[in-house]
């Protein structure tokens, strides 16, 4: 009977180290020093601040890149710094740019995914970065950071909205694609009719072009970040929505 409860301890020890270690994950303990939500990408955990800070390393700190909301760029220059890249591996992106934020290389690991770096460091070159993410607010690292960041403004349109049979995506518009794994991110170059073109990092290890027809019913895409002149458009589209609604 001893033997039994014995081994009976045993086992239930065992099971609660097995329950312990599957509910274990890279975001486990983090607070972001509650100024922020941890994220989860490939085995790893990133802070996601609030507005007005910034993220190092598993913390959030006060601060973040001054935006210049009078003059911003158009979605044409944001796509121009990206098609620059096109067909860079990572360590060709930015390798050879004068002005900041430097080498994509620099803030991502040989091994990372980096399609949404990628993304972060495009806006950040052209003069209008993310907030609320690492190196100072602007590098968002993963395409659920980037997707809640268009989230909190009210500039994300998603696929089967009210909204998405009449969104027009812009040049230099974001665009969230879901894949078998965590996710892709993408940057509109232009639409055509019914098809949409793209500039994306990390596919096959390096930045292409690439298309999507039939976008609206592309069963990859999950929506649309507005970028550029993202208020006007969206009380327009809001407008539009209501009328078609009526």
């Amino acid at each position: 009977m001893r033997v039994l409860t014995v081994l009976l301890g045993v086992s239930l020890v065992a099971i609660s180290g097995q329950a312990a270690e599957a509910q274990w994950g890279p975001c486990t303990g983090v607070t972001c020093s509650g100024h922020g939500t941890c994220m989860e990408e490939d085995e790893a955990g990133y802070c996601f601040c609030e507005e007005g800070f910034s993220a190092v390393g598993h913390t959030c700190v006060a601060g973040g890149p001054a935006l210049d909301a009078d003059d911003p760029p158009s979605g044409m220059h944001v796509v121009g710094v990206a098609l620059a890249e096109v067909g860079h591996a990572l360590r060709g992106v930015g390798a050879t740019r004068a002005d900041g934020p430097g080498p994509l290389s620099s803030f991502v690991p040989d091994d990372g995914l980096w399609c949404s770096d990628f993304v972060a460091w495009v806006y950040r070159a052209a003069g209008i970065p993310f907030t609320s993410g690492y190196g100072g607010g602007w590098h968002l690292t993963n395409n659920h950071m980037i997707r809640a960041w268009y989230v909190r403004r009210g500039m994300f349109v998603e696929q089967g909205s009210p909204q998405w049979s009449h969104v027009q995506p812009l040049p230099g518009d974001y665009v969230r694609i879901h894949t078998r794994t965590w996710g892709h991110s993408a940057i509109v170059r232009t639409v055509t009719r019914d098809t949409l073109y793209t500039v994306e990092g990390n596919a096959g290890g390096r930045v292409i072009t690439t298309r999507y027809p039939n976008w609206r019913t592309h069963d990859r895409i999950d929506g649309i970040g507005m970028t550029t002149d993202a208020a006007r458009r969206m009380n327009a589209l809001d407008a539009r929505t209501a009328r078609a609604g009526r």
